[in-house]
C-alpha cells in the first residue's frame, strides 16, 4: 500500500470532506478524489459515502481508522518527526467535543483566540451527549474531548483543567440575589431545570438528603434556553459556574453563590495518544489548557 494513501484516508476520516481533506494535505480536490478511488479499489469497499452530513465512513473504514492512525503515528515517531504547524498560515479544521454545556464557555474563547493567531483555521465546538462521548472518541469524530464526567480511555491522556461548583442565576429585572444564597432561600424561588438533569440531578439528590426540595416550574432542552426563559418570569436556575460565567458576560444575568453540597467537580481534557506527533493538535491542546480562566465566575 502506498503510504500516501494512508495519509489521504486519515485526512478524510478526520475532515469528512474531500475539499477539507485536500486543504489539510495541501493537495487538489481531484488528487484526493483519485486517491480515494485507489483506496476503494484496494480495500474492495466504498470506505466513505457521501451524505448530507458529509463523507460518512463505512464500518470497514471505522475498523481501519484506528489501525492506520497508530501505524502512521508509529512511523512518525520512528523517524523522529513531530510534523510542522504554522497557525498563521494553516487552513486546517479542528473539532473539539464538549459535554455538560462546556462549549458555552470554551467555544467563544477558542474562536476569539483562533481568529487572532490562526485566521484561516476552522473550529467546530461540538456538543456531545455524555453517553456518546466514549463512542465519539472511539470513532475519532473529534480531535479533543472536554468533559465533566469521569470518562477514562487507555488510548487517551487525561489532563485536569479546573474544578467547578454550582451557582444560582437570575435576571436582575425580575430577581434580586445576594452574593451567597442559603438553601432555604433558594428553595423559595420557582426554578428552571435542564432536561438532561431531570432524572439524575446530583444537586437535587444532595438537597433531598439535607431535607430540602425545590419547585421546578419549567424544563428546557439546554443551557442555551435559560437566558430567554429567565427574562419572562420571576424564576432562577442552578447551573455550573462556567455556565454562569458565560451567560453573565453575554446577557447580564446576576449570579449568587450556593453552599457546596455536592463537592467540587472536575473538568478534564481527553487527548488521544495518537495526537502526540501531530503539531497542529498539540497547538490546539495548548489553547485549551490556557483557557483556565473561562471556567469560574
Amino acid at each position: 500500500m502506498d503510504l500516501n494513501l494512508a495519509q489521504v484516508f486519515l485526512a478524510l476520516w478526520h475532515e469528512r470532506s474531500v475539499s477539507r481533506a485536500a486543504v489539510r494535505l495541501a493537495l487538489t480536490q481531484p488528487a484526493v478524489s483519485a486517491s480515494l478511488r485507489r483506496l476503494r479499489a484496494l480495500c474492495g469497499d466504498e470506505l466513505f459515502v457521501r451524505t448530507r452530513y458529509g463523507m460518512q465512513p463505512t464500518s470497514r473504514a471505522t475498523t481501519m481508522a484506528s489501525v492506520l492512525e497508530e501505524c502512521v503515528d508509529t512511523l512518525r515517531g520512528a523517524l523522529g518527526q513531530r510534523g510542522e504547524f504554522n497557525p498563521a498560515f494553516s487552513s486546517r479544521s479542528f473539532v473539539v467535543g464538549c459535554d455538560g454545556g462546556l462549549d458555552y464557555a470554551l467555544g467563544p474563547y477558542l474562536m476569539a483566540k483562533i481568529r487572532e493567531v490562526a485566521p484561516n483555521v476552522t473550529l467546530t465546538a461540538r456538543a456531545v451527549p455524555a453517553d456518546t462521548m466514549n463512542l465519539t472518541l472511539e470513532r475519532r469524530e473529534i480531535d479533543l474531548a472536554v468533559t465533566i464526567y469521569p470518562l477514562t480511555r487507555p488510548d487517551c491522556v487525561a489532563l485536569s483543567l479546573a474544578s467547578y461548583g454550582m451557582v444560582c442565576v437570575g435576571d436582575p429585572e425580575f430577581v434580586t440575589l445576594p452574593e451567597i444564597l442559603r438553601l432555604e432561600e433558594l428553595c423559595q424561588w420557582d426554578q428552571i431545570l435542564i432536561e438532561g438533569a431531570r432524572q439524575h440531578s446530583v444537586f437535587d439528590h444532595a438537597l433531598r438528603n439535607l431535607g430540602f426540595s425545590r419547585t421546578i416550574r419549567a424544563v428546557v432542552p439546554s443551557f442555551g434556553h435559560l437566558p430567554l426563559f429567565l427574562r419572562k418570569a420571576r424564576t432562577v436556575a442552578v447551573v455550573p459556574e462556567y455556565i454562569a460565567h458565560a451567560f453573565r458576560e453575554m446577557t447580564g444575568l446576576c449570579v449568587a453563590g450556593l453552599p457546596d453540597i455536592v463537592g467540587p467537580r472536575e473538568i478534564r481534557l481527553l487527548s488521544p495518544v495518537a495526537n502526540r506527533n501531530d503539531a497542529g493538535l498539540c497547538w490546539l491542546q495548548g489553547l485549551v489548557l490556557d483557557a483556565r480562566h473561562v471556567w469560574s465566575v
